[in-house]
């Protein structure tokens, strides 16, 4: 049975730091993803590498990572396939969070995004508002980055699984060295 585990997946508070790095915002979201994939009994793939953009210092306004993140995490354990492997991994300008499950259906793909859509897997009995999507799609874009979802999490990574949901938060571009 798919336990409920939205309390560990809750964002870190952050501190009151008025410069914060991905890595510190991200860091604590990771370690208890790899604590819910094991009650989960499931494979978790986090990051090995930390790129020289997530140390490199930021203003707090920042901290709306932490949420768009943790948000992306409960997803993916949540609506993914008991079994199926999680992971979040980074590229050159941002981060994906994927999932090896069934890919979420074409027609559905650019809904999600809307406020108060949620996908037809949420039929299942899943508790939510479909808020979180569309939230984060928009605080991602406040931040002047993206939030996208891409149909197979290989598209990201060619490491990654060829099946399933990656869901890619690009940063913008002038907070890049």
């Amino acid at each position: 049975s798919q336990r409920d585990t939205s309390h560990l997946l809750l964002p870190p508070l952050l501190p009151d730091a008025s410069e914060v790095t991905i890595k510190a915002l991200l860091s604590p979201l990771v370690d208890r993803a790899a604590v819910t994939a094991n009650l989960q009994e499931r494979k978790w793939h986090g990051p090995s590498d930390w790129p020289y953009w997530t140390e490199k210092p930021r203003s707090s306004d920042y901290g709306v990572v932490a949420e768009i993140v943790a948000n992306l995490l409960e997803n993916a354990f949540r609506y993914s396939p008991p079994g199926s492997s999680v992971g979040m991994c980074f590229g050159e300008q941002g981060l994906c969070i994927w999932d090896s499950g069934n890919p979420i259906p074409t027609e559905e793909r650019d809904q999600i995004f809307d406020k108060g859509v949620r996908g037809s897997d949420a039929d299942k009995g899943f508790v939510g508002s479909g808020l979180g999507l569309a939230l984060g799609r928009q605080l991602a874009q406040e931040l002047g980055g993206s939030l996208e979802l891409f149909s197979s999490p290989q598209s990201f990574d060619s490491a990654l699984p060829k099946q399933g949901n990656a869901f890619v938060f690009i940063l913008p571009a002038k907070s890049m060295p």
